[in-house]
């Protein structure tokens, strides 16, 4: 007999995000957000979502920086490589704000991409929708 707090743990377990599908969300939160900053003409709006933005790939460089043995080195350097690139426009972005937000948006949908396709194509999600729960 489950008891009723394992019960709990289980049903929520259940439905919890997996990595791949927390990343695909924050990777489609960051694109609104940015198609939103660029769209707008407020440059408090833009800063704001700069700095989101600079925070998500500063992330991503600590993260993969460090060697916990889950992603081959080969990866990580390529996530590192990229990270940089996007991190490092997204300076320039703030320091000129005529500076178009497109090339951010465009690595940020390549990534999602890339997480969605890897999604479909793996065994325990193939046929679940990641997003039912939404």
């Amino acid at each position: 007999m489950i008891n009723s707090a394992m019960k709990a743990y289980q049903n929520v377990a259940e439905s919890s995000l997996s990595d791949r599908e927390t990343d695909a969300l924050c990777f489609s939160l960051l694109i609104e957000d940015l198609q939103t900053a660029a769209s707008s003409s407020d440059a408090a709006v833009r800063q704001h979502v700069l700095a989101k933005h600079q925070r998500l790939w500063s992330g991503i460089i600590k993260v993969n920086s460090l060697d916990v043995g889950v992603t081959p080195e080969d990866d990580r350097e390529l996530f590192i490589r990229l990270a940089a690139q996007a991190h490092q426009y997204g300076l320039m972005a703030i320091l000129n704000p005529e500076l178009p937000l497109t090339p951010l948006i465009e690595i940020a949908t390549n990534v999602l991409e890339g997480l969605e396709s890897t999604q479909a194509n793996s065994p325990e999600t193939s046929d679940a929708d990641p997003y039912a729960m939404f």
